[in-house]
């Protein structure tokens, strides 16, 4: 009887058990989840050239502890390999990576892979963030060309780039080492000035200054300025001054005091200049003022026709009365 008994509590105790292992199986809950709050980023905004790196939380919302991997990728190409993590039960666990991309806008993705256990939910095993900008900063000036309206730093916004046809992203379209904005042909890497803007570069010109006198004369003959068709500012043309024969780089040729374009006689320092009569009413003007004072010879000016006005009036009214 004993040994009946015995062998009917080992087969109690054992079913029992048997049933609990059972029951914990049945019931224990595997779960691991990510959403798309759960990607952040070390920047928010960041250019083509810099390292971002992506976080990603994974919460366990199971009651077993599980391991797993997490796959990050940007627009369905792998950024690194898979992140190993380990995530107790109804905790979370961090995990991250470096990524350094070209510009362009990219929707991160992350999956849950590889669970040491088979995971219940497979629902909330991948996220998207989707939009994220990275941006160019051609010029380095700290602002990314989709806010920047000079990307090269040219001093030629990217519209007028635009309608010129020049590159906006490179501040010499041609490379001659020329600013585009001050460039006459930043097309063309064989010019960029045109001193005379006659529409041919300085290079193939053969007057830059159009002057009428050949480079090369001004140049190995003359001595004059061939990118300047008035060598000595005096207000004559260098050809003028070769037709008068006044020196044009002298502005005094006779040495008179008298600058050659307002000299009559600008090769004889005994002759001077000749008054136009304009000049001399504003002497006359000047010397009236001189004498007469500065107030005095405004009301001079003011009152003196004033005056002949009344006379003429009074003699006007004078003379009707004796009539």
């Amino acid at each position: 009887m004993k040994k009946i008994y015995s062998i009917f509590l080992f087969l109690i105790t054992g079913s029992l058990l048997f049933f609990l292992f059972l029951q914990k199986d049945c019931f224990a809950k595997t779960d691991l989840s990510i959403i798309e709050e759960d990607i952040t980023f070390s920047k928010e905004n960041i250019f083509e050239g810099e390292t971002v790196k992506i976080f990603a939380r994974i919460f366990n919302t199971g009651d077993t502890d599980v391991l797993g991997n997490v796959v990050f990728s940007n627009n369905g190409k792998a950024i690194s390999v898979p992140q190993a993590i380990s995530v107790r039960a109804q905790n979370y666990d961090d995990v991250f990576v470096d990524w350094n991309p070209k510009s362009g806008v990219y929707d991160i993705e992350l999956k849950i892979a590889n669970t040491s256990l088979k995971d219940e939910n497979l629902d909330n095993n991948a996220t998207v963030k989707k939009g994220y900008l990275v941006d160019l900063d051609t010029d380095n000036d700290a602002i990314g060309n989709n806010k920047d309206n000079d990307d090269d730093n040219d001093a030629l916004t990217d519209e007028q780039e635009n309608n010129l046809g020049t590159d906006s992203l490179k501040p010499d379209t041609d490379l001659d080492g020329v600013k585009d904005s001050v460039d006459s042909f930043p097309k063309d890497k064989t010019e960029w000035q045109d001193t005379d803007s006659d529409g041919l570069g300085d290079n193939k010109d053969l007057d830059d200054d159009g002057d009428e006198i050949f480079d090369f004369e001004e140049t190995y003959e003359l001595g004059t300025n061939p990118k300047n068709k008035d060598t000595d500012s005096d207000g004559l043309l260098d050809k003028e001054e070769f037709d008068k024969k006044t020196n044009p780089k002298k502005e005094d040729t006779d040495l008179d005091g008298s600058n050659d374009s307002a000299d009559e006689f600008p090769l004889d320092p005994a002759k001077k200049i000749t008054a136009s009569p304009a000049p001399l009413l504003d002497s006359a003007v000047n010397f009236a003022a001189n004498l007469l004072g500065a107030n005095n010879f405004i009301y001079l000016i003011v009152g003196a026709p004033t005056l002949l006005v009344l006379f003429f009036l009074f003699s006007k009214k004078k003379r009707k009365r004796k009539k």
